[in-house]
């Protein structure tokens, strides 16, 4: 009794790992709203326009901005996590305006992720489009983010230091519309419930087996 107490309680850990690392949440805006993710925007910023409702998270301007949504997921130490997504868009070739796809990490899950998301430094971005001739054109249709890399980016793979953030980032200068859509949005590299769950059921068949043995 006393071992199926001990038993019980592996699985029930397993379990709670299991949810804490369950992965990108609505990564394809099934749920219609902005379920999972977190708004972020520039102090600086004019006009930002969120819009999840359509089955496709869609983030657009006609001023000044850099605003998105992020969205944190715990994933064990060491872990090697890489992202992709599709996603459409417009920058008008007339005014500054870049569109990306971050996979930022830390030990600290109370970081300011929106600052970091707003700084964007080279090493956190994944996937990018500017009006300066970076994975060019500027208009384009739906297509894997992948397929744009960052020259000197991380190519949406990183190593988790704790926690892994996906970040959906528009920006520019100037009154004309930019816009980009994702959706499709997969993390890998993260331990799934069902994964987990399996384990423990096998688990939990196999100290069954022992007890009826004995």
């Amino acid at each position: 009794m006393k071992q199926l107490r001990s038993f019980l309680s592996v699985v029930i850990c397993l379990l709670f790992v299991s949810a804490a690392h369950a992965g990108l949440i609505n990564g394809d805006w099934s749920t219609g709203d902005e379920t999972g993710w977190t708004e972020w925007r520039a102090p600086w910023g004019l006009k930002e326009v969120w819009d999840a409702s359509g089955g496709v998270g869609k983030l657009s301007t006609s001023d000044n901005a850099s605003f998105g949504w992020y969205q944190v997921v715990a994933v064990p130490a060491g872990t090697p996590v890489t992202v992709d997504a599709l996603w459409t868009g417009h920058l008008d070739s007339g005014n500054p305006g870049w569109s990306e796809v971050m996979l930022l990490t830390s030990a600290n899950p109370l970081e300011d992720w929106a600052a970091r998301c707003d700084a964007g430094a080279v090493g956190d971005i994944a996937f990018k489009k500017d009006i300066w001739g970076m994975n060019p054109p500027t208009d384009w249709g739906w297509e894997l983010a992948s397929l744009s890399p960052h020259p000197s980016g991380n190519h949406g793979s990183v190593t988790s230091l704790g926690y892994v953030v996906v970040g959906l980032k528009l920006g520019g200068f100037g009154g004309d519309e930019k816009w980009t859509s994702w959706d499709n949005i997969v993390l890998t590299g993260v331990p799934e419930p069902a994964t987990m769950l399996l384990l423990g059921l096998g688990l939990m068949g196999l100290a069954g087996m022992r007890r009826f043995r004995k």
